[in-house]
């Protein structure tokens, strides 16, 4: 033991992990410290090594890995004020469930899996307190209630007995912050807290995390790879990379006077809204772009799309577009009450040969649903979606048989979540090849040789062909099932946040790669996101969703200088800038989204209901009105 003034310092950590090809060292002599009521951040990108330090603090490492050798001397303030090396205790050591969620608690990335399906909130929040406190059913339950609604349950009570299932993902990150907080830790870890959540409600936990790290004192380790959110959190900044620490100092130093090559090109590879035309997103390994051209360049020659020529209007053109979901209550054979939840409100849009629209909002504004529709994978409940081909436009919605399948070769989709989408059971090899052979391009050789360049393209190495899903992180998983989209060549690539779940370097590299293929090929895209400094860096035209509606579509240089909806405001107001000059106004950032409310039973208004009107305020700018936006105001 030895007597340590910092909360935990880490000292020259190293951690391994056993393999069948061998010893794989993943922290290489890390060290840094955290202080009683402080905020450290460690960013680097996707296998760098930061969540492998998060569990070795807790000694929660999975079983092939060995801490071989350092200090993670924490000073416990429940005990005494020498410092306990965690690293030198058993496993099985029963301090160590002591100091799990009861001195040091975790808040996890994806709060749907880090919650039990089976129990309800109140359960689950309660169960740290009763582990760690004795305490009765009905002081553990007052308690549990209490700390909902300090973290912002609208109802505490009826949060309780809520589950996971019905709650948004913005009330799911609450709950698992309040685990975190039911026993009032000395230090909680925030592995990647607000990766899965939208601008808004993001900036919502980002304010709460603050709040409540002064309100208790309480040191907060996060793990990100935004620099956004580490300029508005962080009091310290410890950079990784494979294992290293690159550079390490107080936030103003690494933000104004950043000194590793490796922390200025993260910097670098960050997408900003000062970014000048033309100026592109700087990759840290960034594939040779003349190989990436020559690739697409094959790829265009063996599966050339149908050439529109010099075919007159959109690309894409969807009218009218409605989607209605119906819900019974009480009863499982659906002769209770039923319920209708307008999911897309009577949508239209077009995209323009070449083009690409960003479609923004926040989760569940009916974004994806909108993507579904236009493929045809939901059945609509009105209106109508035409594809411009050599031979005219097409009707979508009445497409069956082959002609459907020849519309699925030309129009093609990136899924947001990659490990969902990759069938678990195939090989990488196997499911690059599936594309091919279910439009009857199988030919052997010449499909071999196409998924050896759709994967050196996404910048992965041939001999992952031979692996699982499982086997890759979230990026690499993303990159596969971008891969796939594009081994048929589409006209109209669909992408669904196909960034989101990569690292900012990675997400650099793919943003730069759909930039080239849609100028080499022209190709039109829909991109939806909600990160809005992406959206800004790949659309030509901008749409903004909301509770199913489009309230405002613009040109990018329109929308980004000069906004009217407050929806859009509100959304612009949220972003984390990686600048310390401009920091987020947690005071001031309102909760704009619909899915809080109707966690709580509140339905959607139709449009004829809310007495929208759709305006035109400039050239091609058009804003959606109702009773919350007056007509007035937005032509002021």
């Amino acid at each position: 033991m030895s007597v340590s003034s910092a909360l935990l310092e880490v000292k020259d950590l190293k951690v391994s992990f056993n393999l069948q090809k061998g010893k794989i060292e993943a922290v290489k002599g890390v060290s840094f410290s955290v202080n009683p009521g402080e905020v450290v951040a460690i960013v680097g990108e996707s296998g760098s090594g930061k969540s492998v330090i998060a569990q070795s603090i807790l000694r929660i490492l999975p079983g092939n890995a060995n801490i071989d050798g350092g200090h993670i001397l924490f000073n416990d303030p429940a005990t005494s004020e020498n410092s306990i090396d965690l690293a030198g205790l058993d496993a099985k050591d029963q301090y160590l469930y002591e100091v799990r969620g009861g001195r040091i608690s975790m808040v996890f990335q994806e709060p749907m899996t880090a919650l039990s399906p089976l129990h309800t909130i109140g359960n689950q929040v309660e169960e740290a307190l009763v582990l760690h406190h004795t305490k009765t059913s009905k002081e553990a339950r007052a308690d549990t209630e209490e700390t909902l609604r300090l973290v912002g349950f609208p109802n505490p009570e009826l949060g309780y007995e809520m589950y996971p299932f019905e709650l948004s993902g913005g009330l799911r990150q609450r709950a698992v912050i309040a685990m975190a907080l039911i026993c009032n830790p000395a230090m909680v870890i925030a592995d990647e807290p607000t990766t899965a959540l939208d601008v808004t409600v993001q900036a919502q936990i980002l304010g709460l995390m603050k709040e409540l790290q002064k309100k208790f004192n309480t040191a907060i380790l996060m793990i990100t790879h935004d620099l956004g959110v580490v300029a508005n959190m962080a009091d310290k900044v410890v950079v990784v990379y494979h294992g290293s620490v690159m550079e390490a100092g107080d936030v103003e130093e690494i933000f104004r006077r950043p000194q590793h090559p490796y922390l200025k090109a993260l910097m670098a590879a960050i997408p900003h809204f000062d970014m000048k035309e033309g100026e592109r997103l700087v990759s840290l390994r960034d594939s040779d772009a003349d190989k990436s051209t020559k690739t697409i360049h094959k790829l265009a020659a063996k599966f050339k799309a149908d050439d529109l020529g010099d075919v007159q209007g959109p690309h894409l053109k969807v009218e009218n577009l409605r989607k209605e979901f119906s819900t019974n209550k009480g009863s499982w054979f659906g002769s209770g009450e039923s319920n209708t939840l307008i999911a897309v409100d009577n949508v239209s849009f077009e995209i323009n040969k070449g083009e690409c629209l960003g479609l923004v909002g926040e989760s569940g504004s009916g974004k994806t649903t909108v993507s579904k529709l236009i493929m045809k994978a939901l059945q609509t409940t009105s209106g109508s979606v035409s594809l411009n081909t050599a031979n005219g436009m097409c009707d979508v919605l009445s497409l069956s048989g082959q002609e459907l399948m020849a519309f699925r070769r030309k129009v093609q989709m990136i899924f947001q979540d990659p490990f969902s989408s990759l069938n678990p059971r195939m090989t990488i090899q196997n499911i690059l090849s599936e594309p091919f052979v279910v439009h009857g391009l199988n030919h052997k050789n010449g499909c071999q040789q196409d998924i050896l360049d759709l994967i050196k393209l996404v910048g992965l190495e041939p001999h992952v062909l031979n692996r699982y899903p499982h086997s890759f992180s979230g990026g690499q998983r993303q990159r596969i099932g971008i891969a796939r989209a594009l081994a048929l060549h589409p006209e109209l690539m669909i992408c669904d946040e196909p960034v989101s779940a990569l690292d900012v370097s990675v997400q650099a590299q793919i943003l730069n790669l759909l930039n080239d293929l849609r100028k080499e090929l022209g190709l039109t895209s829909l991109f939806i996101s909600h990160n809005l400094a992406v959206v800004n860096y790949v659309a030509d035209r901008i749409a903004v969703m909301c509770q199913g509606k489009l309230v405002e579509i613009a040109s990018r240089e329109q929308l980004f200088a000069n906004p009217h909806h407050p929806y859009t405001k509100s959304l612009l107001s949220a972003v984390p800038y990686p600048d310390l000059d401009r920091l987020l106004d947690f005071e001031n950032i309102k909760y704009t989204s619909s899915m809080e409310a109707d966690d709580w039973g509140a339905a959607f208004k139709s449009s004829s209901e809310a007495g929208l009107e759709s305006i035109k305020v400039d050239d091609g700018h058009y804003v959606l009105a109702n009773s919350n936006c007056k007509i007035s105001e937005i032509r002021a």
